[in-house]
């Protein structure tokens, strides 16, 4: 009897657990179902994308997880850019109460692959995922208390398809007490493309946008460390910056600093410590910036600059327009930084106003950067004592008072027009004097090679027979009708050619292209 007994009880638990895999296969089957079709119809309506699934997967107790293989979210279908967004492989982790209440809760989210590509959008066109008169937060209402991501990559898409995208690859990305309808704190880690190097950046984001993700509001701070100035050809030095940024993604207003202690362009040989403190306006979707107040300061010298760094062209890199202006510097710090030399020529203040233009290519910046400018520079003394003598000896000779010999002189302000192209500065309209003389020129000097060529006249109070003395003198008054000036006194034709560190004067008296006039000389004091 009992032998039986336990057969009947044997045959029965045998029936229960083939009934409770049978419940649980089913159960899990309508979860799976009821999840997937959540998850979809959710991602539909929120992204108006075509959702695709590769795999999809969940597993049941004492929680829920899930697990996603090739999501992909083609807004309205498109085939012909890259998805909107697209990740590898999403996993999640929540509750039966959950996954099935009216409010979805999920605990955690992990992306792997992320890739999140925004289409460009051009004036006039509706937005990229449009209203809808429905409230998507009432009907999918979804909670995520955390969302993780590493190795992600953002890229906005250019315009123009033959332009270079500028991806962000974000090392690590966290999302904390996610919602639609509210902001949510996050935490980012990524690098920087050009210059390289890799920003931590923590604050709010959202609450996100649908019918104009453009608009999202976030405020953040942020670090931008050991950023290799090395990766814009033409400049080295390691910079860090730091700041804080608010607004909606396409107008967020920027205001930070930036330290580089070893700042230097390739045409210098000594590095100088740069500090600025800018604010500029950025456009998140597509990395544009217009700079508002930049205030540059190296050494004894302080620099004002505004302009904007923009995508105009296929070419890669970015345009730059810049307005620079130089109240009162100090033209050794100019020299130290643009010119190659043990020590600077020579010293003074220094004025400028420039406009800064640097196309888009992939060469040395030297070599693309534009300028239009004039300068001024004042307070002269040339650290070379023998040069300092010769101008101080040509001011005394100008004055008809060659046996004064190099005593001192002042010079007046040196002042001039420039342009620059491909690393040759082209001066115009170059003046400056000493007592009882006075010099106007035009010339090319080359960034690189040094290379100097400047041809002009050289105006004299006295005639060129009071330059000298004795014999020489006797013989010169036989050619100072010849030299003549126009209100009396001497006018030569000089040229100035051979390098920065070797230069060679002299008469320039076959030129025929020589022909600016000179200028009045300086007024005997």
């Amino acid at each position: 009897m009992s032998k039986r007994v336990w057969m009947i009880a044997g045959a029965a638990l045998l029936t229960l657990v083939l009934l409770s895999l049978v419940v649980l296969f089913s159960f899990r089957g309508a979860i799976q179902k009821l999840v997937r079709h959540r998850t979809e119809a959710y991602l539909k309506a929120r992204f108006q994308s075509d959702v695709e699934f590769k795999d999809f997967q969940v597993w049941v107790g004492p929680g829920v997880h899930v697990v996603v293989n090739g999501l992909a979210l083609r807004h309205k279908g498109r085939t012909d850019v890259p998805p909107l967004i697209e990740t590898r492989r999403v996993s999640f982790d929540t509750s039966l109460h959950g996954i099935l209440g009216e409010k979805v809760s999920i605990h955690s989210v992990r992306l792997e692959g992320l890739q999140i590509h925004t289409p460009p959008r051009k004036p006039g066109e509706k937005p990229l995922i449009s209203a809808t008169d429905e409230d998507l937060a009432k009907k999918y209402p979804v909670a995520i208390e955390e969302i993780l991501a590493d190795d992600a990559l953002l890229e906005p898409l250019p315009k123009n398809p033959g332009k270079t995208s500028h991806p962000f690859f974000i090392h690590h990305l966290e999302l904390h007490n996610f919602r639609f309808d509210q902001p949510a704190s996050f935490h980012a880690l990524l690098t920087n493309p050009t210059p390289r190097g890799e920003i931590d950046c923590a604050g709010q984001f959202g609450p996100w946008r649908a019918d104009e993700p453009s608009v999202t509001p976030v405020e953040a701070k942020f670090t931008f460390e050991q950023a290799d100035l090395g990766t814009l050809k033409g400049l080295s030095g390691m910079l860090s910056s730091k700041g804080q940024f608010k607004g909606p993604l396409d107008y967020l207003e920027v205001e930070g600093e930036t330290d580089t202690p070893d700042f230097a362009l390739r045409t210098g040989s000594h590095p100088v410590p740069l500090h600025t403190d800018y604010s500029a306006i950025v456009d998140g979707t597509n990395g544009d910036v217009i700079l508002e107040n930049v205030i540059a300061t190296f050494l004894n010298t302080t620099l004002t600059v505004r302009g904007e760094v923009i995508d105009l062209t296929t070419q890669k890199g970015r345009t730059v327009r810049l307005d620079t202006v130089l109240q009162k510097g100090r033209v050794e710090d100019l020299l130290r930084l643009a010119v190659n030399t043990d020590k600077p020529t020579m010293t003074g203040y220094a004025k400028l106003k420039t406009r800064i233009d640097i196309p888009e290519k992939d060469e040395d910046l030297i070599e693309r950067m534009r300028l239009d400018g004039q300068f001024g520079i004042g307070d002269i003394l040339f650290t070379n004592s023998e040069i300092q003598d010769k101008i101080n000896t040509l001011s005394h000779k100008a004055q008809g008072q060659p046996q004064r010999g190099p005593a001192g002189t002042e010079l007046s302000e040196l002042r001039g027009k420039f342009t620059m192209e491909k690393g040759v500065v082209k001066f115009s309209k170059l003046t400056f004097g000493v007592e009882g003389a006075s010099l106007a020129m035009a010339g090319t000097y080359n960034m690189d090679s040094g290379q100097l060529d400047f041809r002009g006249k050289l105006r004299l109070d006295a005639k060129l027979s009071q330059t000298t003395t004795g014999m020489k003198s006797f013989f010169l008054k036989a050619v100072d009708p010849f030299f003549k000036g126009r209100d009396g006194g001497t006018v030569l034709p000089i040229k100035i050619t051979g390098t920065k560190d070797h230069p060679k004067y002299g008469l320039d008296l076959h030129d025929e292209t020589n022909k600016e006039p000179a200028p009045a000389p300086a007024p005997s004091k």
